[in-house]
């Protein structure tokens, strides 16, 4: 009785292991636009979390993956920002469906992507122990010519997820935690169908 037991044990492990939420998660409420993910404007984040600049520094680093991938041209950001002052938008906040479509006919884009931090958090070393880091963050693809929500991609992480052994592949800074999840989420889009730019 007691080795049954256990082996009901083991396959319930098992079996929660194999449901277990896959992150980052995308959620689709349109398709994409054909050939239309060549020319990308990266909107301002907005920061809902308490980390200082962290809006900038996750701007920063999508950035930085998004043209290293060499799949995609992003829009200068100076360029964007123009176009919030023209329209008189706080860059903390995201525009509306009509404020998307005018800054996407100016720039001839083909998506925006936008976003929110929901939580950034890098805390203290102590006594030898690696800082806890921890990011959430919701990554949404606008349509440029219509301003439209097509995609949104939800994606949590701390940075003892990347643990293998002892203190390997731990990642201790939040810059460092954020480039990786950009890559992940740049992957999935990948995956699930984003055209990248012609060579």
């Amino acid at each position: 009785m007691d080795r049954f037991c256990r082996v009901w044990a083991v396959l319930l492990v098992l079996l929660l292991a194999g449901c277990a939420r896959q992150v980052p998660t995308l959620y689709r409420f349109a398709d994409l636009p054909a050939r239309g993910s060549c020319r990308i404007a990266l909107l301002p984040l907005v920061d809902k979390g308490s980390y200082p600049r962290g809006a900038t520094i996750l701007s920063k680093v999508l950035r930085s993956e998004l043209v290293s991938s060499g799949h995609f041209r992003v829009v200068q950001e100076g360029d964007i920002l123009d176009l919030y002052r023209q329209l008189l938008l706080y860059p903390n906040r995201q525009p509306n469906q009509e404020q998307l479509r005018i800054i996407g006919g100016r720039l001839g884009i083909g998506l925006f992507v936008g976003g929110d931090i929901l939580e950034m958090r890098q805390g203290q070393a102590k006594g030898g122990i690696a800082p806890d880091t921890d990011l959430t963050m919701i990554l949404r693809i606008y349509d440029g010519g219509t301003g439209r929500l097509l995609w949104s991609t939800y994606h949590r992480r701390q940075g003892s997820h990347y643990q293998k052994v002892l203190h390997f592949g731990r990642i201790n800074t939040v810059t460092g935690l954020a480039r990786q999840m950009a890559r992940e989420v740049i992957g999935l889009w990948l995956e699930e169908g984003m055209e990248p730019c012609a060579r």
